[in-house]
């Protein structure tokens, strides 16, 4: 029978780390998150862009600002890094503030009869939950990483996913 007592160590290594959305580790997350953002702008612009709907100076400046930041927040994560990952928590809350500006002065739509009055408030709904998602893996990041809990060295420590093995 052994006998484990805390002066002696077993050699396990414990998870320090979150798990955000119960799967993955935080790095991971932010990852996989800024990833599928990534991918839902360039939906979305592909989607406008067959429609034909109209793009004014500042949607074409936000969509490459969006992009920009996916793409930096991603790569910032894949190299271990903390800043990035922190101006793009900004820029969501930025982003959201934006939108719900836009929203407030453009409210005529939901008072009109539109065809895709639901359509379109789902999107938002959606937007907003994703952004929300986004702010607490990226928080959730910078916080491990600035604990040292994530950190190249323990990584192997803190990995944990139920989907891939980044």
């Amino acid at each position: 029978m052994v006998d484990s007592t805390p002066l002696i160590p077993d050699g396990k290594e414990k998870k320090e780390g979150h798990r955000v959305l119960c799967c993955c580790d935080s790095r991971k997350a932010v990852i996989i998150l800024n990833l599928l953002a990534l991918a839902l702008t360039i939906a979305s612009l592909i989607i406008r862009l067959v429609d034909n709907q109209y793009f004014s100076a500042w949607t074409i400046i936000l969509y490459i600002i969006n992009l920009l930041f996916y793409s930096i927040v991603t790569w910032s994560a894949l190299q271990f890094g903390k800043s990035a990952v922190e101006w793009g928590i900004f820029w969501s809350i930025v982003d959201i503030i934006w939108t719900s500006v836009y929203l407030a002065r453009n409210s005529g739509w939901m008072v009109e009869g539109s065809s895709n009055r639901t359509a379109t408030i789902v999107a938002y709904a959606i937007f907003y939950v994703f952004h929300v998602l986004i702010i607490y893996a990226n928080w959730t990041y910078v916080s491990e990483v600035g604990k040292g809990i994530m950190s190249r060295e323990t990584h192997s420590r803190e990995k944990c996913s139920c989907c891939c093995n980044v």
